[in-house]
């Protein structure tokens, strides 16, 4: 299972990211890039089942460094293409 997320940090947390939020939140993290707009992260992830991805949404979420929304990667462009 492949996910995006989306981030904003919460106030004064920029600099507790690294240490702070949880071990869990690493697992699986493909790619994370800071943005400039509405969200402060992008996040590219991948779970091998739902019960590991909700495991780091659990740990993402209960951290109080951020708020985020996720999406579930349906298919690359070029896979919808074929359909």
């Amino acid at each position: 299972m492949k996910f995006v997320t989306l981030a904003k940090v919460s106030p004064g947390a920029w600099s507790k990211l690294q240490n702070e939020l949880p071990a869990a939140c690493y697992e699986g993290m493909k790619a994370a890039y800071v943005t400039y707009g509405q969200y402060d992260l992008v996040i590219e992830w991948e779970a091998k089942d739902l019960e590991m991805a909700n495991k780091v949404m659990k740990h993402m979420a209960g951290s109080g460094l951020l708020t985020s929304e996720t999406l579930v990667v349906a298919s690359t462009l070029k896979e919808f293409g074929t359909i």
